[in-house]
This record gives C-alpha cells, structure tokens and sequence, in this order.
C-alpha cells in the first residue's frame, strides 16, 4: 500500500512543473486576450471600421527578462494617426498607432506576429491601435508576477 502511494507522490512531484508552467502560460495568454478585449468593446471613432484584433504575450520589445502583454486592433480610417492616437489615449494609457500596409507587425522583435486581414482594398488606410499591458497585471502581488515571469516567452 505504501509503495503504490509513494508511486503515486512522485509521479505528481514529477507532473507538477509541467503543470504550474502550462498554468502560467495559460494565465498569461489570459491577460493579452483581456487588452484585446478591452480595445474591441471601446466604442470606434466616427467613419472607422473595425477589421481584425490580436493579443501577445511574450518578451515582444528591448532587451532583458520578463513578460509584456500586449493586446491590438486593425481597423481601417479616414482619420489620422494623431487623431487615433488622440481619441484611444482618453481610455488607454501606452498606446501606439502604426499605420499598416500589410498584415504583418513590424514594430514586434518577432516576425512571427500578424494580423490574420488581407490587405485586398488597397482604398482604405489601415491602422494597428496597440496597447500595451493591463490593469490586471498592475494589479498582481510580487509573488504572482515572479510567477508569471517563469514563462519562457518572456525570455
């Protein structure tokens, strides 16, 4: 009986990392898709459309360790990219506005990230709104942050 419980003991010691990092990426994922969330609920600007969103968790930008989250819109304009940045600044704090001629993010360490929207109405200007991090993270203690950070994207 005590060996096929102590079987069972190491069996879960061996499983538990796994399981706290697949839990952590889980969780972190969970945090970008809140941003993403967030700049899709916000009501549009006048003469504005919205074409496709995304979120990222991950070392994304500059160098070093630790996890950044990121949550972002396409969407197509005749407004400027000052009077975007304006009108998302009155809800968002860091937040970007890139002018977008393709799919893909440039302004990310990574080539890997795009938007899913093909660029097939060559009429209309497009537009990424980034915002980065989110009032959750913020609001974490040191030790659920040191925790988050053990996700290997965030290296």
């Amino acid at each position: 009986m005590l060996k096929k419980i102590g079987k069972y003991v190491i069996i879960f010691l061996l499983l538990l990392p796994v399981i706290l990092y697949v839990g952590v990426v889980i969780t972190n994922d969970i945090l970008a898709d809140g941003i993403e969330t967030d700049l899709m609920e916000y009501s549009l600007p006048a003469d504005t459309v919205l074409e496709d969103s995304m979120s990222v968790a991950g070392k994304l930008v500059g160098n070093g360790n630790g996890m950044q989250y990121m949550g972002s819109i396409l969407i197509s304009s005749d407004l400027n990219e000052a009077q975007l940045k304006e009108y998302y600044e009155q809800r968002f704090n860091f937040i970007e506005v890139h002018v977008q001629e393709d799919e893909k993010i440039d302004f990310l360490n990574s080539p890997n990230y795009s938007f899913r929207k093909t660029f097939d109405d060559t009429e209309k200007t497009y537009y990424s709104i980034t915002c980065w991090d989110s009032k959750a993270v913020k609001k974490l203690g040191g030790f659920a942050r040191f925790l988050l950070d053990l996700d290997l994207r965030g290296h």
